[in-house]
């Protein structure tokens, strides 16, 4: 298991860190967890762990957030076309409150808050207008010093974008 991310919101503790204590926590050997803590963005999170995909890896399963999903598959599919990768990305999506970090003892209550801090509303607005920004008016170009990863086809945008309006009708509804 590769959980990836650095701590962009300097909370003290990495995005990688956090998901390794609740990998541990729920039973995964710290032998088979393999922390990227470099990452402090969706688009970094997909170009750092590339160098730690096992050989003759055929797929990834992507595990993320509910109201991130759309976005975060569109990156990771985005990052792998871009390397030459034929890939598949298998979608996980999770239940966006933290339950599973509470249940973790060691998981400082604080970085579970700032996290889930925005409302899920709030965060579906957010993650329609970051396709918007990052694919449609930057074209993925500042997220990877020295790197652009070239915008997936045009009706693969619109179906993440689709996915996100469908998340975001159930949930004003």
């Amino acid at each position: 298991v590769i959980a990836t991310g650095g701590d962009p919101v300097g909370a003290g503790t990495s995005e990688a860190a956090v998901m390794g204590l609740l990998l541990r926590g729920h039973g995964v050997p710290e032998s088979k967890i393999c922390l990227e803590h470099r990452a402090q963005n969706t688009l970094q999170n997909a170009w750092e762990i590339l160098p730690m995909l096992p050989k003759g890896c055929e797929r990834i399963l992507l595990v993320t957030s509910d109201f991130h999903m759309p976005r975060a598959a569109y990156l990771f599919e985005a990052v792998l076309a871009s390397r030459g990768l034929n890939l598949t990305v298998v979608q996980y999506p999770v239940d966006i409150n933290c339950r599973a970090a509470r249940a973790t003892p060691e998981l400082n209550p604080t970085v579970c808050s700032a996290i889930n801090a925005q409302s899920t509303l709030k965060r579906l607005q957010n993650e329609a207008r970051f396709i918007r920004d990052e694919v449609e008016q930057i074209g993925l170009k500042q997220h990877i010093p020295g790197t652009e990863i070239q915008p997936l086809p045009e009706w693969r945008l619109k179906q993440a974008l689709m996915e996100v309006e469908e998340l975001l009708n159930r949930t004003a509804s």
